[in-house]
């Protein structure tokens, strides 16, 4: 058995081949992973012009005979391994155990990030327990509706968010003429990208914006510095933090307005509208939302 590393500096045409190859091996993990097969030629067109992708290959024989694969992603923000997998006929060999450590050596990191479907945890469990690896978290529905996805080594970091507003303020936002939502209090630290729902009666989301600063501080002096952005009268906002000694403003920059506003029962007819709002970690929803 040889360990091989595709990267940026792999001839072009060999990447393709072994995609084909690697593909194969992986084409399972599309019932837990929806877009796997998208994401799979993503990686290898990443594979062309950036060093933070890496595919290691466990071959037998000769290089296109692929007996197992870990795909890793290093970057200053994650060190993952996205993928391991191992052939039926080359289990229990201690291929897992050596893509494993090379993907370690890889990435600098002993304890990196790894996330397993629910379909695979108890087949997985013991193997990253045997290596020290430690259960975090575990996030339903993030991949496929109402399966878990167990995280190890790290805890689940939501990066988007709904918004649920009343449409006279959706709107506005919409239309740029409001730029800082106010809120009594804020949701996870991580969250980076927005999705403004409209409220009754119009029941839509309108589009997004990317978070530029979160201001918290007394709501008078919130008021005093970002009233003119609010679009909202002073006695509406004094009533709404009656009480409050901290206010939330959510800064943006930017609101990116779909052509036609999107109704989420269109994709999920179960929807049901945050109060206030939720998180967004459906990637096959987030998909829906991106898509013209």
């Amino acid at each position: 058995m040889d360990i091989i590393i595709v990267d940026k500096s792999t001839p072009k045409d060999l990447q393709q081949s072994l995609l084909i190859r690697v593909r194969r091996l992986l084409a399972d993990l599309e019932i837990c992973y929806p877009f796997f097969s998208k994401w799979l030629e993503k990686v290898f067109k990443e594979l062309e012009t950036t060093d933070k992708r890496k595919i290691i290959l466990c071959t037998a024989n000769d290089i296109f005979n692929v007996a197992g694969v870990a795909i890793i992603k290093n970057t200053e923000e994650e060190k993952k391994i996205c993928t391991l997998r191992v052939s039926k006929q080359y289990q229990r060999q201690g291929i897992g155990s050596n893509l494993l450590q090379r993907a370690i050596h890889e990435l600098k990191t002993p304890l990196p990030l790894i996330t397993v479907s629910e379909i695979h945890f108890k087949d997985f469990k013991p193997f990253l327990y045997k290596h020290g690896f430690k259960l975090k978290d575990k996030v339903k529905s993030l991949y496929k509706k109402g399966q878990y996805e167990y995280f190890f080594n790290e805890k689940f970091k939501h990066k988007n968010a709904l918004l649920s507003i009343k449409p006279q303020y959706a709107n506005a936002i919409a239309m740029g003429h409001k730029t800082i939502e106010f809120r009594k209090k804020f949701f996870s630290s991580s969250i980076e990208k927005v999705y403004v729902y409209s409220s009754a009666p119009e029941k839509r989301i309108l589009g997004f914006f990317f978070i530029s600063k979160i201001i918290i501080s007394p709501p008078d002096q919130l008021w005093d510095q970002f009233s003119n952005q609010g679009y909202i009268k002073k006695k509406d906002f004094d009533s709404y933090f009656q009480g409050k000694n901290n206010a939330v403003g959510i800064l943006f920059d930017k609101f990116y307005k779909y052509e036609q506003p999107k109704n989420p029962k269109q994709f999920d007819s179960t929807f049901i509208a945050p109060q206030s709002y939720c998180h967004l970690d459906n990637v096959e929803f987030l998909n829906w939302l991106e898509e013209n």
